[in-house]
């Protein structure tokens, strides 16, 4: 038995594909979907999304939010964006985004009372985050 798997966004389909497991970063912690898992529906929040095939390793993409709806073997999952990790990406790269991406918030949280630009600062750092986070697993 498989899962059915989509990850869209307002731009394009990410993944329209079969996986035997799924991994999402949901607000509460990541969840495990294996085949014939309970229905459900969650927020989630900037992180790796992940899947996998019997014998192979993990595939991620970085999501940058969304939700995720899990019914019947489907896992469908409407992101407010995500990117997939090319080769061209290094864990060094990732861990200079990251790096940037800590400094660029501590410089908004200081300087700034705007609580979008505070907020934007801090998803750009969870992303950052997720990027290390993805090119480990490849």
């Amino acid at each position: 038995m498989s899962l059915q798997v989509k990850v869209l966004t307002a731009e394009k389909v990410i993944w329209d594909t079969v996986s035997s497991s799924v991994v999402l970063p949901a607000v509460s912690g990541d969840i495990g979907i294996l085949p014939g898992h309970a229905s459900l529906v969650t927020v989630l929040e900037a992180g790796v999304v992940r899947k996998k095939n019997e014998g192979e390793g993990w595939t991620p993409i970085v999501l940058f939010g969304g939700f995720a709806e899990v019914k019947e073997n489907q896992v469908i999952v409407l992101g407010t964006g995500a990117e997939e990790i090319t080769s061209e990406l290094t864990k060094e790269k990732a861990e200079k985004m990251v790096q940037t991406a800590i400094e660029t918030f501590e410089m908004v949280q200081s300087n700034s009372t705007d609580k979008e630009e505070i907020e934007a600062a801090a998803l750009e750092k969870k992303i950052a985050k997720a990027r290390v986070t993805a090119v480990s697993l490849l």
